[in-house]
Parts: C-alpha cells; sequence; structure tokens
C-alpha cells in the first residue's frame, strides 16, 4: 500500500496486480478482491492510496483480505475513525 495527501476531500484508489501475482485470472481475482474490500473501509479523506496485491491475495478469502486491508489502513493512518481520534 502507497499513499500520499491530495487536495479535497475526496479519496483516490489505484490497484495494481503484477505478474508475481499470477495469471490473468489469478490477477483479476486480487484487484476484484481488494476494490471490494477497500469499499467497506472508512478511508481518511484527502488521500491518494494504491493498493499492490501480493501474491497471496489471490489464494485469500474477502474475510481475510478485508481485515488485511483494514489494519495496513489503520497503521497508516488512512482510517476516518483513527484521524478524527487523532
Amino acid at each position: 500500500m502507497h499513499g500520499r495527501v491530495r487536495a479535497g476531500d475526496q479519496v483516490a484508489l489505484g490497484f495494481v496486480a503484477s505478474k508475481r501475482v499470477g495469471n490473468a485470472v489469478r490477477r483479476n481475482r486480487a484487484k476484484r478482491l481488494l476494490r471490494e474490500a477497500s469499499r467497506q473501509v472508512p478511508w481518511a479523506p484527502g488521500h491518494e492510496v494504491v493498493l499492490v496485491a501480493r501474491p497471496s491475495a489471490a489464494d485469500a478469502s474477502m474475510d481475510q483480505v478485508y481485515t488485511e486491508l483494514r489494519s495496513l489502513a489503520g497503521r497508516a493512518g488512512l482510517l476516518a475513525d483513527a484521524a478524527v481520534s487523532a
């Protein structure tokens, strides 16, 4: 995950899966899982975030991807509820 501050209140998300993740089917599955999990995360406004899929993401369940993404976003300070409490 890579992130930076941007002007405005919008959150911009990008999804990347390299050929190391696997063939096109596995890469697309990993990106679909990341995309759906990111819809459930309460992102802090005003950030650009690029989510990079790892090979294990293609085999993970939706719950595993969401839990890991939420944890990473919290550690990076990109959660809306973390920004309010900080």
